[in-house]
């Protein structure tokens, strides 16, 4: 029975989705520095749209590549070692980014896969931590502050990447971001992540270690789960297109600084950040009032969907033909308004595929996630690639980004909506 007197202010499972969360705004602070910092680059080293494609998608590559190992060895060893681990490897990564863009397109190439290495380990880590730590009343509060913690990185790298490169230079906001996530690897073992929380008891044994096989051809056999899987790369078509593109845009078409260009991109971002909040209070409130769980999931991935292709579509005819334009000939507000309305909606992916893992199979949620963001990752290879391809022989956002991120999210609109379902599966114990 823990003692009251030396119950500590701050629980420590809290201080550890704390840090957690932290780490996460580090991860997503990684992942957009390169969306701004490929300006100034491509302008100093020379780079073609496809060079910016094949710079921003290399990320991807080596995300892809661990979402399902880091489910199985945060199994074996821990999420708290394959967390640390992540983290060190994806700040090193940026760490090195600078000379080997001096060096070779290639070795920049190699270093932002390393990056994407370490941060495909921290979904599936950060699970485990949490599974083991966070009681289960308490465990959709912490999911939302780590993962939602993404969001925030977002925000953050946009709004400082153009003061900082303005001031100091392309190099500095891949120093100063991996010398913030060196300084959380130092930190991390010090909060001592893997000590139990005494001041509450879990509702179930802390290990989560199973012994039973995961029943790969099974998941591949459900149509649930291609449900989930589909939806999953269709809608990340779309969020890492715009994550990677959105900035170029801004100063392809308007002849916009980098810093200008950070900012417009910062506001959709902001929208997506603000909605967020309100998505999970709405769709459980759907649920308590008797809305099948299955109808609440496929209306808010609906949403997510369809708002995103309308707003793509609307993008595309405001545009003009080409890719520069002179000051005035574009919309800017209308077409930051309709980005802003497209992250807001794809918000609500939040309470609609992010959730159906669960509902399938809470034993094998894991598994499930790490399956599909497998899937959700190729979009930052094939959609961010193909944009630049596609802007260098077309000459036009409509035809490279616009158009396929609309008929990426339509698609992913029917299939999730005949197929998927949030009934318990007949494997999700075996």
């Amino acid at each position: 029975m823990p003692d009251p007197q030396n119950k500590p202010p701050v629980p420590h499972r809290w201080v550890i989705v704390g840090a957690m969360a932290l780490a996460f705004v580090l991860c997503n602070m990684d992942k957009v520095n390169m969306s701004v910092a490929v300006i100034p680059m491509a302008a100093e080293l020379g780079w073609s749209p496809s060079d910016r494609g094949l710079v921003s998608s290399a990320f991807f590559w080596g995300y892809s590549l661990t979402q399902i190992p880091a489910g199985w060895v945060s199994t074996r060893i821990g999420g708290t070692k394959v967390l640390l681990a992540g983290v060190a490897l994806w700040s090193l990564g940026t760490l090195v980014a600078p000379p080997a863009a001096h060096f070779s397109l290639l070795a920049l190439c190699a270093s932002r896969v390393f990056v994407g290495l370490g941060e495909g380990l921290a979904p599936s880590s950060a699970t485990n931590v949490m599974a083991k730590l966070v009681p289960e009343g308490e465990r959709a509060r912490a999911v939302t502050a780590v993962f939602g913690s993404l969001d925030v990185g977002s925000v953050i790298g946009l709004l400082v990447c153009g003061p900082l490169i303005r001031t100091f230079g392309w190099p500095s906001v891949f120093y100063l971001f991996a010398l913030l996530g060196l300084v959380w690897c130092l930190l991390w073992p010090l909060l001592k992540p893997e000590d139990p929380d005494t001041s509450v008891p879990l509702t179930k044994p802390a290990a989560i270690v199973s012994d039973k096989a995961v029943p790969w051809g099974v998941f591949l056999r459900s149509k649930p789960v291609w449900a989930i899987i589909v939806a999953h790369f269709c809608y990340n078509w779309g969020y890492y297109t715009l994550l990677a593109w959105l900035p170029s845009f801004f100063e392809l078409s308007l002849g916009l600084t980098v810093e200008s260009s950070s900012l417009l991109t910062l506001i959709p971002y902001l929208a997506m950040t603000f909605m967020t909040p309100f998505v999970g209070p709405v769709a459980d409130g759907l649920v308590s009032r008797g809305w099948s769980i299955t109808n609440v999931r496929k209306l808010a991935q609906g949403v997510a969907f369809a708002g995103p292709a309308l707003c793509m579509i609307a993008c595309s005819v405001l545009t003009p033909h080409g890719t520069a334009h002179l000051p005035g000939a574009m919309p800017t507000a209308a077409i930051v308004t309709l980005f802003s309305l497209s992250f807001a909606m794809g918000a609500w992916a939040r309470a609609g595929l992010y959730c159906n893992h669960q509902d399938l199979s809470p034993e094998y949620a894991g598994a499930l996630l790490g399956l599909s963001n497998t899937a959700g990752a190729l979009p930052g290879i094939l959609g961010v690639t193909s944009v630049g391809f596609l802007l260098e022989k077309t000459e036009n956002w409509g035809a490279s980004l616009f158009y396929p991120t609309a008929a990426c999210q339509i698609f992913g609109l029917i299939i999730y909506s005949i197929f998927a379902s949030s009934k318990r599966q007949d494997w999700a114990t075996r």
